[in-house]
């Protein structure tokens, strides 16, 4: 059995056309033989067809892929790779799956679901960071995130081709792929750079795009957008971006189709006509140029908010108020310009019409008001409206304009104006988001038109669809590439695939005596016409056979592009080409009164791709929109706009930028999306059959699963496949340590054409169907196997049957001969025992299965309820443990949240209160250094402290009287006074002893507690370190705009120097007057201090001489023992505790030697003062260490401010 019999078997599934779903799908009603002319099928619609076959079985119908295989996200992972398996897996997942995007190779394919995802947010983008292509599914961030990991590891240029037809989604693919590389290039919040980059997009739209029949949002221009990176320590960042446009569609500017609008800035102003009185603008409907297309506004969408919107960007990347006001005064003059009326003239005398010429009344109101927003002579404009110039060698001829050519005029001045206006626009944003930065590496964005074939196809489709061919071109060479690398890479043997080249098409264009080198030779020509070139085009380009000429008439031309045949009407295509406007017209302009205007005339048409590596500063970002001359030399901002003899056509400038842009691509690695348009109803999810296999066919999504077909497009890695093919060798044939060699003997056996295989390194690779026939033998051997199985079971079960029912036979029959043989010799005597002994044996197997069920019945019941009881068990006690882990988690959170906040705002108040106290101690000290204010302080206490010293001196007089008198005490009574006062002198100082000892602990405690706290400040202290490396970059930013503050602030501090000045002069006397009142306060404290401490000595002296009879008495040492109590008058507070110097309690007690032990004891209490002023200085050095430093103040103040 052939392998396409073994396939093609009765029940296999496969594909025929249909007319309307392009294919369909059926099953076969009978198995294919070779050389059989017809196939019996029966479609999913339930018809019985026959299909007919070659006798070669060259024409047999596609098969579909193996149900484990549709829906892949990789369209070359199907086995069998056609047009109708491709386009059954897009539909699965795109219908019933709702995935809009799928892998085919390197082509990432996004079809359109006109509705809104949740795809694109920052938690996305996080999702895709840092996985390579393929390990998530399919997505354009994946696609970017490959694009961006190969820039960081190669540091090399790259590019992401997004085409599509119009309405297929390209602006959005794009714009989402350059909002992922903003985001991993910066950060997910938009940094400056990002955000300008990303602000460009509304701009461009208003400019750039309009409504089409196919799209409420179409591009009407190409983009190559290019995202400049640096490397800093490994990682890109980016740094700015350049644009590059193609091909501004500026015939949409005057004329639009119905059901279409103009440009949407257009409207866009009307709908904001309130804001700018002075450009005197109406309803959109009230402009030739606005109401073409009776569709003056789009669903869901507000014109005004949408200019708020590109406004607020045009500010962003530094358009400023007045360029914005002359821009819209330029869009309003076009708008002006477009409802100039050219009305008939008649010749002098008589009411005849002269069909040569045309008049403009002067008092045209909108001739005047373009000429007042233009800031032009209305006179003039007028003038060469009505006129043109015929220049020869030595003079010039005026010759009036008819209606139609003045028309032709207004609307090609029209045009003109608003090329030029685009072109300055997209200069300004390269600059604004350029900034002049040197340029390391780059991702490049082409958004770009698709293949387009209409009823009606003119220079602007030729255009496209040549551009699409040499992207095509390019696009093939690279998937080549690829497939050959792979095949390198793995090692096996190949050899060369051919593929569609579509050179011979590019050479009909672009080659000499070609399409667009025979419409420049006719645009040169003074006579040239449609006509004319298109009878060239037949002569001289009928030898190439992608050319065809028309069956009919000569003017329109057939091209055979890659996707499609297309036919060209020439009609246009001259005028298209060439691209004329009147030189006066546009002199008059030039010498506006407006700078823009003026500027925006005189700009140079150049490549900016070409010119780009050269570092340009030019202001234009547009090519190709209309004719030109490359700028040579270095001065590439503005000139002179250039003759008509030197200036370039469209269709060589567009040539020359297209090679320039395909030169770049090939430069970069090229990464592709194509973009499908589901349908035209935009329709959320709506499928149409013929529309997308149409696409499919223009993108070049078919040629890409072409080239994987006639290569290897099935790859299995050898674990996959020996784990999944494995039963179809023997076991001994089978080695788990060699994977490889097991895999060679499943295909070597099965697969008997090595061209059908190879295998390499890691992977095994199939041809196309090679996969599904593996599949097709292995379901029908795992069939045979189920097979043999099944009857092992029956066999098996049967004769268990059969072996029970023959043991019961058995018992049966040997009681029954013996019950007869017992009958028989024990007759009727033995009947009666017979009876009892069968009735006791019934009874006793019932008995016994009834104990025997009852047993099993109750074990199992025990086990079950045990089962039960520990499964509830478990289920509690985990909900308990996870509930006190949940606590104690939920507890330590807060607590170290507490902690946290407490100990900043603690760092804060100390730092803060360390800064001010440092200010006010720096100002005390230079103060206190002024010889004046010395004098002033001392002044007054020389007269006191004279004073004070002769009370002292009247003091130790009678402090000797008062020694005299208490030698005369009894020394009996003294002796037992002072063993009573010693005794609870004892009992104080012990219980002060246990209260330092209390104290000491508690300082312990703290120590230990301080010392946890450093550790964890250690820890803060190294995080914040790191978080002050990730931040110093954004600092330094902040440095150069403080330093402008700075600058500023000092300005205004040289104004008020001089009443500073004399504030501090105030504030310095009222310091000094507070100062000699503190010190005059602090001598009579001192007095104060002295007399109380006299005084007490005086009571003890009493005390000691009234003897026990003044047991009661107060005691200076109960004074001494106390800390917070008064021990005498309020100003004597406190004055003998343990703070006392020592001297002073000697001198004060050593009049008589019978005050020895109050000597004694006082110095047991100053050791006491030692030990406690020792471990107050320790106290002070721990905290001492932990006290924030100027430095550490300053960067907690960030973190605190980076923080808010």
């Amino acid at each position: 059995m052939s392998s396409e019999e073994m396939l093609y078997a009765q029940g296999a599934k496969i594909w025929v056309p249909h007319a309307e779903l392009v294919w369909e799908s059926a099953t076969l009603e009978e198995s294919y033989r070779k050389g059989a002319g017809f196939l019996k099928i029966c479609t999913e619609s339930g018809k019985l067809k026959e299909v007919k076959l070659k006798a070669d079985g060259s024409d047999l119908p596609p098969l579909r892929n193996p149900a484990i295989l549709v829906g892949q996200n990789d369209l070359t992972t199907l086995s069998y790779l056609h047009e109708p398996g491709v386009l059954h897996n897009l539909r699965v997942r795109f219908c019933e799956r709702q995935i809009i995007y799928t892998y085919c190779g390197i082509i990432l394919v996004a079809i359109n679901p006109y509705a809104e995802m949740p795809l694109y947010g920052p938690s996305i983008i996080r999702a895709y960071r840092g996985h390579a292509m393929g390990d998530l599914e399919p997505h354009i961030f994946a696609l970017a995130e490959e694009a961006y990991t190969k820039l960081e590891r190669e540091n090399c240029n790259l590019s992401i081709i997004v085409s599509g037809e119009s309405g297929a989604g390209k602006t959005v693919s794009a714009k989402y792929a350059m909002r992922y590389f903003a985001a991993v290039g910066g950060s997910e919040s938009e940094t400056q750079v990002e955000r300008k980059v990303l602000a460009s997009s509304p701009i461009m739209e208003a400019f750039g795009n309009a409504k089409t029949t196919r799209n409420d949002n179409s591009s009407r221009f190409g983009k190559f957008t290019k995202l400049l990176f640096r490397n800093q320590m490994g990682v890109m960042f980016l740094q700015g971006a350049t644009m590059h446009t193609y091909l501004l569609e500026k015939s949409r500017v005057v004329y639009q189709a119905q059901g279409e609008r103009n440009y949407h800035i257009f409207y866009q102003l009307c709908a904001a006509r309130s804001k700018y009185p002075e450009l005197v603008l109406d309803h959109q409907d009230k402009f030739q140029f606005l109401n073409m297309g009776g569709a003056p506004e789009i669903e869901r969408v507000s014109d005004a908010e949408q200019f708020n919107e590109t406004v607020q960007a045009m500010t962003v990347l530094g358009f400023s108020i007045q360029q914005i006001a002359d821009i819209v005064k330029i869009l309003a003059g076009i708008l002006h310009l477009g409802n100039i009326q050219v009305s008939k003239k008649f010749n002098e005398g008589s009411e005849e019409e002269d069909s040569d010429s045309c008049d403009i009344f002067h008092n045209d109101i909108h001739l005047q008001i373009t000429g007042d927003l233009l800031r032009v002579s209305a006179d003039d404009l007028r003038r060469w409206l009505l006129m043109r110039k015929i220049e020869s060698v030595n003079e010039y001829v005026l010759i009036p304009n008819s209606i139609e050519a003045a028309q032709a005029a207004r609307d090609a001045l029209a045009k003109h104006i608003y090329a030029k206006l685009f072109q300055y626009i997209v200069g300004v944003l390269n600059k604004s988001l350029n900034n002049g930065s040197k340029q390391c590496s780059f991702i490049g964005v082409l958004d770009i038109y698709g293949f387009e074939t209409f009823e009606v196809n003119s220079f602007e489709q030729f255009c496209i669809n040549y551009a699409n061919e040499k992207l095509q071109q390019q696009f093939n060479q690279h998937v080549f590439k690829l497939e050959q690398e792979e095949y390198l890479k793995e090692g096996i043997t190949w050899t060369m695939i051919d593929f569609y080249d579509n050179q011979p098409c590019i050479d009909l264009i672009e080659s000499r005596l070609g399409v667009l080198d025979l419409l420049d030779e006719e645009c040169r020509m003074p006579k040239g016409s449609d006509e004319s070139w298109a009878g060239k085009l037949i002569g001289k380009c009928n030898k190439f056979p992608h050319f065809e000429k028309p069956r009919f008439g000569t003017t329109s031309f057939f091209i055979k592009h890659f996707s499609d045949t297309v036919e060209y009407d020439v009609n246009g295509f001259l005028e298209k080409n060439r691209d004329t406007v009147s030189k006066e017209l546009t002199q008059v302009l030039s010498e506006s009164n407006m700078s823009l205007a003026k500027q925006v005339m005189t700009l140079e048409e150049i490549d900016t791709l070409s010119v780009d590596s050269a570092k340009s500063s030019t202001l234009g970002g547009r090519v190709v929109i209309s004719a030109g001359r490359k700028q040579q030399g270095n001065d590439t901002r503005r000139r002179v706009v250039p003759s008509k003899q030197h200036r370039k056509t469209v269709g060589s400038q567009f040539q020359e930028s297209l090679a320039s842009l395909i030169s770049t691509l090939h430069a970069t690695t090229p990464h592709y999306v194509r973009c499908i348009k589901p349908n035209d109803d935009k329709v959320a999810f709506k499928w149409e059959t013929a529309k997308i296999i149409q696409q499919l066919r223009a993108c070049g999504v078919l040629e890409t699963v072409r080239i994987s077909a006639a290569g290897f497009p099935s790859r299995w890695l050898y674990p996959d496949f020996y784990m999944r093919y494995q039963l179809l060798v023997y076991r001994s044939k089978l080695d788990k340590n060699d994977m490889k060699l097991s895999c060679r003997n499943i295909v070597m056996k099965w697969i008997q054409d090595e061209d059908k295989y190879r295998f390499g390194n890691t992977q095994i690779f199939f041809r196309a169907g090679q996969v599904a026939f593996l599949e097709q033998v292995r379901a029908n051997l795992r069939k045979k196997y189920i097979t043999i199985v099944q009857s092992v079971v029956r066999r098996f079960i049967y004769r268990r049957q059969f072996l029970r029912i023959q043991e019961v036979i058995n018992g049966i029959q040997k009681h029954a001969r013996g019950y007869l043989a017992r009958e028989r010799t024990q007759k009727m005597r033995e009947a009666r025992a017979g009876l009892i002994l069968s009735k006791y044996a019934r009874g006793w197997l019932c008995r016994r299965r009834y104990l025997r069920l009852r047993h099993s019945i109750s074990g199992i019941q025990t086990y079950a309820r045990g089962m039960l009881a520990r499964n509830k068990f478990h289920a509690m006690r985990d909900h308990y443990r996870a509930v006190q882990i949940q606590r104690f988690v939920r507890g330590a959170l807060a607590r170290r949240a507490y902690q946290k906040r407490r100990r900043n705002i603690i760092i804060c108040q100390a730092a803060i209160r360390r800064f001010l106290a440092r200010r006010k101690f720096k100002r005390m000290k230079a103060e206190a250094k002024t010889i004046s204010h010395m004098e002033n302080k001392y002044m007054g206490l020389e007269n006191k402290i004279i004073s004070m010293q002769q009370r002292i001196d009247e003091l130790n007089r009678d402090n000797s009287n008062l020694k005299h008198k208490t030698s005369e005490i009894s020394v009996l009574k003294m002796k037992l006074e002072l063993k009573k006062t010693l005794e609870a002198e004892f009992k104080n100082v012990k219980a002060a002893c246990q209260d330092k000892d209390k104290l000491i602990e508690a300082l312990n405690k703290q120590l230990e507690a301080e010392r946890d706290e450093k550790m964890q400040l250690l820890e803060e202290n190294g995080h914040a370190q790191e978080e002050w490396i990730s931040q110093k970059q954004t600092w330094r930013l902040e440095n150069e705009e403080l330093r402008r503050q700075i600058d500023e602030i000092i300005d205004m501090a040289k104004n008020a120097e001089v009443s500073q000045r004399n504030q501090e002069d105030r504030m310095l006397a009222e310091i000094d007057n507070r100062e000699l009142n503190e010190a005059y306060q602090r001598a009579i404290k001192d007095k104060e201090v002295i007399e109380n401490e006299n005084f007490m000595l005086k009571e003890e002296l009493s005390r000691l001489t009234a003897g026990s009879f003044s047991l009661h008495g107060r005691k200076a040492s109960n004074a001494s023992s106390q800390n917070e109590d008064d021990v005498g008058y309020a100003s004597a507070k406190n004055t003998l505790d343990i703070n006392r110097p020592p001297d002073l309690l000697s001198k004060n007690y050593s009049y008589n030697d019978s005050t020895s032990l109050v000597v004694k004891l006082r110095s047991i209490l100053e050791e006491e003062k030692q030990k406690h002023k020792v471990l107050q200085e320790q106290y002070i050095k721990l905290s001492s260490r932990h006290k924030p430093t100027e430095d550490s103040f300053r960067s907690a103040c960030r973190l605190a401010g980076r923080g808010t």
